[in-house]
């Protein structure tokens, strides 16, 4: 078994590749869709977050996203903060979900922060989703109604494509068509099952 990470900055379509590696029958496992569920159904990870960023956090036991975020991205140790907390429940649920999908050639792990989070040392190949800034911008700002300044506030909170290539054993560029994208992606798992 491979165990593939997938990365790229907000707005990159690691969410696309996600889709189309589902397609052709490869488990994906979303980190930060489950670390948004972790955040509601974990008793202990609750507490956590309870005792950092205060009771108004959770309203009926339902997360203020919308506050989490305002205070996170615009304090450098929150975030960290909240890292610390969600990432190790996150890599025990990834680890469980690979023991419950260990009879798969291929696993994908897609973080947005697989590099910067250190999990990417747990992986056997990286795969890094490249898109031009003002592309994922005006991606991001339609998928959620984000302002440019929010915007640009996440892209600084992570590192930059540049950084990031030094990890990477493939790059697919999504700069253009979907159709594109779907052979990038397609390239790269025939490499990575050449490989194996």
């Amino acid at each position: 078994m491979v165990k593939v990470g997938l990365t790229g900055g907000i707005g990159s379509g690691k969410t696309t590749v996600s889709d189309f590696l589902l397609e052709y029958g490869i488990p994906v496992y979303n980190s930060d869709s489950q670390g948004k569920i972790l955040m509601h159904t974990n008793l202990e990870l609750k507490n956590d977050i309870v005792n950092i960023f205060g009771e108004s956090i959770y309203n009926n036991g339902i997360l203020n996203t919308n506050l989490l975020s305002s205070i996170v991205f615009s304090d450098p140790e929150k975030i960290k903060q909240l890292n610390n907390l969600v990432h190790p429940k996150v890599a025990q649920d990834f680890n469980q979900w690979i023991g419950e999908n260990n009879n798969k050639p291929i696993l994908v792990k897609e973080a947005a922060i697989l590099i910067e989070s250190g999990a990417y040392l747990n992986m056997d190949k990286i795969i890094l989703v490249v898109s031009k800034k003002s592309i994922r911008i005006n991606r991001v700002s339609k998928r959620d109604n984000s302002d440019l300044d929010s915007i640009e506030k996440r892209i600084n909170f992570q590192l930059t494509d540049d950084e990031k290539v030094k990890y990477a054993d493939y790059i697919i560029e999504n700069n253009s068509s979907l159709d594109d994208l779907k052979y990038e992606v397609i390239r790269v798992i025939n490499e990575i099952n050449k490989v194996n």
